[in-house]
């Protein structure tokens, strides 16, 4: 029942997340970055932060924590791929040791049943 929870906020983080992010008005111009002008937008002084941005900073903080959480094997009930080791070669099913069955005897098709390929017509002139 904790793992659903966990799932379940996990899910709400993310999507928080992502229209948290998408709501942001850009910070610099495109063009202000790549040209030789400094642009005092870009890594200047930022100043207060805005509600948005503390929620954006609040779900990713969220996002990582049940990343975290849900990674732990004793939030989900399962063993780690690696931590298991190798199977048992006895779980394993062995192949039973059986005799090469006799190939078939050739089927004998009579010739009269099968039908010869008619010669194409030729044009006349």
């Amino acid at each position: 029942m904790l793992t659903y929870l966990f799932y379940g906020l996990f899910i709400l983080s993310c999507v928080i997340l992502v229209v948290t992010v998408l709501l942001q008005p850009g910070k610099a111009d495109a063009g202000a970055l790549f040209s030789s002008s400094v642009s005092s937008t870009a890594f200047g002084p930022r100043g207060t932060q805005t509600l948005l941005s503390k929620i954006t900073i609040g779900s990713a903080i969220g996002f990582m924590l049940f990343a975290l959480i849900l990674s732990l094997p004793i939030v989900t009930g399962t063993n780690s791929v690696l931590q298991s080791g190798v199977p048992d070669q006895e779980a394993a099913p062995t192949p039973a040791a059986t005799a090469t069955p006799a190939p078939a005897a050739p089927v004998a098709v009579p010739t009269a049943t099968i039908q010869q390929p008619s010669p194409a017509p030729t044009k006349k002139k």
